[in-house]
């Protein structure tokens, strides 16, 4: 198929995919996460790509990061959406503990 500078290739859902290739929700995410993380505090999960599953900012507060540095704290995140990163284009992850968070002026 060709395409000239004037159109564009559309992709329209049919019910017919493959599951793996829809986009996670915040709500993917979350059951995920709180699923995983142990000693959860808090959790926001944003969709920053107006409600499409590209792009998510996450923060996650738990005392099992505890003397992690951030590092070993987003490995542990990644890890845990593995398949979700993969499917977007966009991934934010910050973790605290809760008493990092309660310092933190929002």
């Amino acid at each position: 198929m060709k395409f000239n500078t004037m159109q564009r290739a559309y992709w329209l859902p049919t019910g017919k995919e493959d599951q793996s290739s829809i986009m996670p929700s915040e709500r993917d995410l979350r059951t995920k996460i709180e699923s995983g993380i142990p000693d959860l505090h808090n959790l926001i999960v944003t969709d920053i790509s107006n409600g499409c599953g590209q792009s998510f900012d996450v923060v996650v507060i738990s005392n099992s990061f505890e003397g992690k540095n951030k590092l070993q704290r987003s490995r542990q995140i990644n890890t845990l959406l593995k398949e979700e990163i993969a499917q977007i284009h966009a991934f934010s992850c910050k973790c605290y503990t809760e008493a990092e968070w309660s310092k933190i002026v929002v």
